[in-house]
């Protein structure tokens, strides 16, 4: 299943590593290390030219999306049931 993290990209579910709100997690230095290597490495997307909400962390790559991790999460929980047995 896909998840919707805003700016019309949808990716898929059992690529989330982990969700986190933003706002909570760049007072960490090594939050903003973490993030500046990934825009260094090109792996940082950005999913609204706006401030973001959330950070969603793939196994290959970084979105900062404009979707509450609310939201992402609720979007997630509604597919989980049908990702039940599904690895990859």
């Amino acid at each position: 299943m896909y998840i919707h993290i805003g700016a019309d990209v949808s990716i898929p579910a059992h690529w989330i590593v982990g969700i986190f709100d933003l706002d909570r997690v760049t007072s960490a230095s090594d939050t903003v290390a973490f993030l500046k290597r990934a825009e260094d490495e090109n792996m940082l997307d950005w999913m609204t030219p706006d401030v973001p909400r959330s950070l969603i962390v793939t196994v290959d790559r970084i979105f900062l999306s404009p979707v509450s991790t609310a939201t992402l999460r609720s979007r997630l929980r509604g597919k989980r049931a049908n990702l039940k047995g599904h690895y990859e």
